[in-house]
């Protein structure tokens, strides 16, 4: 059989890229970052002209890809930079002093940009002496295909250079493309755009996207803050961010580390749209010897930062503060039925909130914001009104992540029906072993109602709710005995007998026209009294019981029954289980085995849940009223 391999619809490559293939923006930006990730000084770009015939091209000074290189990374599909070759550039052999270099790229998605400009296009890149030209079409089969042109060995220096085979005509002219380049890669002096022989500098950024102000530090000097607004967002902050210069170089890297969290947050717009260069070059004396950053501990750069940060602030104030009034009045409108439903003094208060939340926190998203205040009306709603946002408040950040990580995988409902029958289980299991555990409880029949609720600790098959307290038997036992106890006229669900109780569950059998037709399993627990060893008579009787019952017509010998007789101690020999038949099984059990048995069942989660309120309340013998009824209430047929 030939080898089938995957097809991919012409139309893949392009959804895939998005706006890198369709946004001449995006494509610039994703061509000119890949040049500073290989660590280029020197970036010229040839902007294409159908009057000269001049067709797009792009060249750098950056270290190049060999031919084994280049194959690898242009014919992989997400091709994972940071894997392959790290989050960070070192420099050539000829900048060996120079700092590595925080790259931008991450899944090799920004080479598809060549495609807006022309299909196919050509790629040479040469280093280590090699240099390969490539030429690369968006194929039929294949996304990207690629064929070697040339190749050529004694080759000086190294690079890359993508020229269009075709001229392509843009609506943006070589003056707009020094602006909009002017506003994402002037932070770093030391990397040189230029479009059309025209070096991008600070004179290309357009007069509205430009803000020089003067930042006075006392006792040392004054700082020249540049402000570049990019206009709009960008995919990422990589382009963005704050850069320190002394004497036109730029002192470590620049991005909003030493500012985000103060006021910004790095997943915002702004963070994605705003630049800042700061020119202080009265802070050479505190530039580290390597030009990685300033001593923290100088006085005189710890000023000026406090006071460039104070500035940088309020130029964002300033920008947040239409966006503000424009959320908010977004937001009042996406629940303005809600709030109206709320009385009068939720509803102010719900306003209040709005109003704080939007000025304290200036950098949370729209979204978010929105999400809160219908969080908030909710809650305004509920009866139990802010006591979550409480318990919220006093949990830690892990606990945070973790209930974020269960509502991701379960509904409230779901997540508490679950947690209801743990929690129900548990304190189950925890009144039966105080109660059994505790020498002063003489009135066995407290426990006979928690062990209708506990079948499905003996088997499996005691989970059915089908299982119920059968009353008609119960008045034959009670018969067999010749009378009723107090506590059974009480409790007509089970029988009270000198030594202990006796509960009888049953689960109906079914004809094929779906009527009851007889019994189709039984279950027989008898609890007797701290001190009552368990032994033969003690199986016997419960076998008695059983003949009792099938001799009046209750069960018959297709019925399956399992007789559980507990007690605090079992006679010497008498462990074993006692059958009758295929169908009758009688079985000994020490209370401590049934509670073991119970932990097991449970996996053991009284260890692990032993610090939830609803455990501590129990296991300090305060369990709440309101569990009683759900420990205690017996059911009937």
């Amino acid at each position: 059989m030939a080898e089938q391999g995957t097809l991919f619809d012409k139309r893949f490559l392009g959804k895939h890229a998005g706006q890198i293939m369709s946004d001449p923006t995006t494509a610039l930006v994703e061509l000119v970052a890949n040049s500073w990730d290989a660590y280029a000084t020197k970036v010229t770009i040839d902007w294409p002209d159908r009057k000269s015939g001049t067709p797009f091209r792009i060249e750098d000074n950056g270290k190049g890809m060999t031919r084994a290189q280049f194959e690898k990374r242009w014919r992989t599909l997400d091709y994972n930079r940071l894997d392959t070759q790290g989050a960070s550039e070192t420099p050539p052999e000829e900048l060996r002093d120079a700092l590595p270099r925080e790259v931008y790229g991450q899944n090799g998605r920004g080479r598809h940009a060549a495609f807006l400009f022309s299909s196919p296009y050509r790629v040479r890149t040469w280093c280590n002496g090699e240099e390969v030209t490539y030429r690369v079409r968006q194929g039929q089969d294949n996304p990207i295909e690629i064929e070697l042109v040339d190749q050529s060995e004694g080759v000086v220096g190294h690079g890359t250079e993508i020229v269009a085979e075709s001229v392509v005509p843009s609506n943006l002219t070589a003056d707009d493309v020094r602006g909009l380049l002017s506003t994402r890669f002037l932070l770093d002096p030391s990397f040189a755009v230029s479009v059309d022989g025209i070096r991008v500098t600070f004179e290309d950024v357009p007069n509205d996207a430009l803000q020089t102000l003067d930042v006075p530090v006392e006792d040392v000097g004054v700082a020249r803050v540049l402000t570049i607004d990019a206009q709009r967002a960008d995919r990422t902050t990589k382009q963005h961010g704050i850069a320190w210069w002394v004497h036109r170089r730029l002192v470590g890297h620049a991005n909003w580390r030493a500012f985000e969290g103060k006021f910004i947050d790095g997943r915002t717009e702004e963070a994605k749209r705003y630049s800042f260069v700061v020119l202080a070059d009265f802070l050479k004396p505190a530039v580290k010897a390597d030009w990685s950053g300033f001593a923290k501990d100088n006085p005189k750069f710890a000023a000026t930062q406090d006071a460039v940060h104070e500035r940088i602030r309020d130029v964002i104030a300033e920008v947040l503060k239409e966006r503000r009034r424009e959320t908010k009045a977004k937001v009042e409108e996406a629940h303005r039925e809600q709030v109206r439903a709320l009385p009068k003094l939720s509803q102010d208060r719900w306003n209040g909130m709005l109003t704080q939340l939007i000025e304290k926190c200036p950098t949370i998203g729209e979204k978010q914001i929105d999400q809160v205040m219908g969080l908030l009306a909710t809650m305004e709603m509920a009866e139990s009104q802010y006591e979550l946002l409480d318990r919220l408040h006093d949990i830690s950040p892990d606990d945070i992540d973790a209930l974020n990580d269960v509502m991701k995988e379960w509904s409230i409902k779901t997540a508490k029906a679950a947690l209801d029958e743990v929690s129900r289980r548990l304190k189950l299991i925890e009144e039966i072993r105080r109660k059994t555990d505790d020498p002063e409880t003489d009135e066995v029949q407290e426990l006979q109602p928690l062990f209708e609720q506990a079948l499905w600790i003996f088997g499996p098959e005691f989970e059915s709710i089908e299982f119920t307290s059968n009353r008609g038997m119960t008045t034959v036992i009670q018969q067999l005995f010749g009378s009723i106890e107090k506590g059974s006229r009480n409790r007509p669900d089970f029988v009270v007998l000198p030594e202990g109780t006796l509960g009888i569950y049953a689960r109906p059998r079914f004809d094929e026209e779906s009527n009851e037709a007889g019994t189709e399993s039984m279950v027989i627990i008898e609890l007797k009294r701290p001190g009552v060893p368990l032994g033969s008579d003690e199986k016997n009787q419960a076998w008695k019981y059983i003949k009792e019952l099938n001799n009046r017509g209750h069960i018959d010998d297709l019925t399956k029954v399992r007789g559980f007789v507990l007690g605090d101690q079992i006679e010497a020999g008498e462990h074993g289980v006692r059958t009758e038949g295929e169908n009758v099984r009688i079985l000994p059990m020490l209370y401590s085995t049934f509670i073991g048995q119970a932990e097991k069942r449970m996996l053991n989660l009284h260890r692990r849940l032993s610090d939830a309120p609803f455990m501590q309340a129990i296991l300090q013998k305060e369990v709440p009223e309101s569990v009683q009824p759900d420990l205690l209430i017996g059911r009937e047929i």
